[in-house]
């Protein structure tokens, strides 16, 4: 298989001719003062160079299928050569080769040469084939945006002194939808210790979306139970709350620091708090978004994920 520029000169001139400026085989006889068969043979016998080896393409195929490349046909031989190569693999095989080449040499254009025909099976394949990238890429970002939160959290645990943490809300009695007065603490962590993990808690949207994602660890800082929750490409709007939820009874844990829009922390939530001695009778976890300073119960439901499995 040669390339374009390897052709002899006469060859060349013929194809760019036909290619470039649309001559047919007569027009180009009437110029070089030869027969319309001599100015054929150089078109083919370039093809023929150029194209891939195919042992199943006999001779006279392959120049049909050549002077179909070259728009050298009536419309009725045009359609018949069209309707063998939905047929034939070898020629459309040894089509797209010269094809490719031409186009590499800047001969021809993809407006110049016209359709390949293709097997119906080829284009399963393809589509296949791209469904199957997709999806690679696809898991490729969730395990990426995942093992971006996991850093985050071990980060989080490595070192938990100097952390702002979730701010509860005290001083009133604790009922099952998790109401309470509207005094406020912030809880923070003085002194800098690794924390060893109990469970692992995936969060994710309720909706099945592919973000935003977060982790809550069950942790053991300091011989203390807590909740370690991060997450990330959150919405910089609103009051972002931690809940736990068994049924219709939802207990209150804390507000999140504000999620910010900008900065390296984009769209990061992060946050510690004690975990409460009655966890084990919940069955989920909850990050909402709420309008209010001082909810009530779980509203607007961003993050969720379940307890013990």
């Amino acid at each position: 298989m040669a390339r374009f520029d390897d052709l002899p000169a006469d060859q060349k001139a013929v194809l760019q001719l036909v290619l470039r400026q649309g001559r047919t085989y007569g027009e180009i006889a009437g110029l070089l003062k030869i027969s319309e068969a001599a100015v054929q043979n150089r078109a083919l016998t370039a093809l023929d160079a150029i194209g891939p080896a195919s042992a199943e393409l006999d001779d006279d195929r392959q120049d049909e299928i050549g002077d179909y490349l070259l728009g050298q046909q009536s419309a009725s031989e045009r359609a018949a050569t069209r309707e063998l190569l939905e047929d034939d693999q070898p020629g459309r095989d040894w089509a797209r080769g010269v094809a490719t080449e031409l186009r590499t040499a800047g001969v021809a254009g993809d407006d110049t040469l016209p359709e390949i025909p293709t097997d119906p099976a080829e284009v399963d394949e393809a589509f296949d084939a791209l469904h199957a990238r997709r999806a690679a890429r696809a898991d490729q970002a969730r395990s990426s945006r995942l093992g971006g939160i996991l850093i985050i959290v071990a980060v989080l645990l490595v070192v938990v002194g100097g952390v702002l943490v979730l701010t509860g809300v005290i001083g009133g009695s604790d009922d099952d939808n998790g109401s309470k007065s509207a005094a406020t603490q912030t809880q923070t962590s003085t002194a800098a210790t690794t924390a060893s993990v109990e469970q692992q808690i995936n969060l994710t949207p309720p909706s099945g979306a592919k973000k935003p994602l977060g982790v809550a660890n069950v942790v053991s800082p300091a011989g203390h139970r807590a909740r370690a929750v991060v997450g990330q490409d959150l919405p910089a709007s609103g009051h972002y709350v931690l809940w736990v939820r068994s049924g219709s009874k939802s207990k209150f844990l804390g507000f999140f620091p504000p999620v910010t829009g900008s900065g390296a922390n984009k769209g990061r939530l992060q946050g510690l708090v004690a975990a409460p001695s009655d966890l084990a009778s919940y069955r989920e976890m909850l990050v909402t978004r709420e309008a209010s300073s001082t909810p009530k119960q779980p509203t607007t439901i961003i993050l969720k994920g379940s307890i013990g499995g």
